[in-house]
């Protein structure tokens, strides 16, 4: 496996973490038939990612593969029907959700294509610095993936009504207006 490809290895999961945790959080603010539909997709993507991940590598790509699409093809009927609109979910965090479901269709396609293919002779005399090189380049490109997945979900869950009613950070709720005894509140002299 060469550098590329072991960096791009749990790419597939982390997405999956990613779609999870958005699909969650609209659940969490949609009503009708969008709300359940949400959660069994949300824990759907968490269980598979974390099946995957344990792995190492996609699992059941033709069933992750049917089920992606059914799940794609779900949000965008959702979306040009207006039930998406209907039920309180927001276009923004569903497009991130898309984003991944996409990246896991993808990774899947990959796979049953690598499945069709003949299987290429590996290259001799260079196992140490083949495993050390595929080590690296996957830590690196874990990194990288939940970084990326970091950068389109923050903003993704915050637009869910869950991230809207979330406690800003820096601040304390404690379920009235008055203010937290000890505490210097902004803007007021003591």
């Amino acid at each position: 496996m060469h550098a590329l490809a072991a960096a791009l290895r749990s790419w597939p999961m982390l997405a999956a973490f990613g779609a999870g945790l958005v699909l969650a959080a609209l659940a969490a603010g949609a009503g009708g038939a969008m709300q359940p539909a949400l959660v069994v997709a949300g824990v759907a993507a968490l269980g598979w990612g974390g099946l995957a991940f344990r792995a190492g590598r996609v699992i059941a790509p033709s069933a992750t593969l049917v089920a992606t699409a059914a799940a794609l093809v779900g949000m965008a009927a959702a979306v040009s029907t207006g039930a998406a609109a209907m039920t309180d979910v927001p276009p923004g965090p569903l497009a991130a959700a898309a984003v991944f479901i996409v990246v896991v269709a993808l990774s899947a396609g990959l796979e049953l294509r690598a499945r069709t293919r003949p299987a290429r002779s590996a290259g001799r005399g260079r196992g140490d610095r083949v495993a050390a090189t595929s080590d690296t380049a996957r830590l690196i490109g874990l990194v990288a993936g939940a970084a990326l997945v970091a950068a389109l979900a923050t903003p993704a869950l915050a637009a869910t009504e869950a991230g809207e009613h979330a406690v800003p950070h820096g601040s304390y709720q404690t379920g009235t207006d008055a203010p937290l005894p000890g505490v210097e509140q902004p803007g007021h002299a003591h």
